[in-house]
């Protein structure tokens, strides 16, 4: 199996794209469209208050609602930033708009998921390294409890 080398401009090619109703011929939501207005919503702000707050124009916000356009990878990380999303919502915001995760630069977890993915690692060791990781979780979120 070769290594591939990915960057966090390369574009991982899901739902990026608009998608159109056959029927009516008309662009509709990604769901990058439906999770930013979502987000917007929950936090109960127009798209003006949105674009305000992320330093763009509101029409863009209006165009990627409605999955119009797609932002580029700089543009979603302003837009989490503006809304002061999370590490994880914000992975989730970059997935849904087509990029890949920040949570894989860090080198640790690429091998980790090149271990579990490796069908030449014997059953056992792979849920072994799965035992392991649901205690590191544990421990992770039981320090984080005791430093609130």
């Amino acid at each position: 199996m070769d290594d591939q080398v990915i960057s966090q401009t390369d574009v991982i090619q899901r739902e990026a794209l608009p998608v159109i109703d056959q029927g009516s011929g008309h662009v509709g939501e990604t769901e990058f469209a439906r999770h930013l207005e979502r987000l917007r919503d929950e936090r109960g702000w127009s798209k003006a208050d949105l674009a305000k707050r992320a330093a763009l124009d509101p029409s863009s916000i209006t165009r990627f609602e409605q999955g119009a356009r797609n932002p580029d990878r700089e543009t979603v990380l302003q837009l989490a930033a503006a809304m002061t999303l999370p590490m994880v919502e914000r992975d989730r915001l970059l997935s849904a708009a087509g990029f890949r995760s920040e949570i894989w630069d860090e080198p640790l977890l690429i091998e980790l998921a090149h271990i579990l993915a490796d069908r030449e690692t014997p059953i056992a060791v792979r849920e072994e390294v799965r035992s392991v990781l649901r205690m590191a979780i544990a421990y992770g979120r039981l320090k984080r409890f005791e430093t609130r």
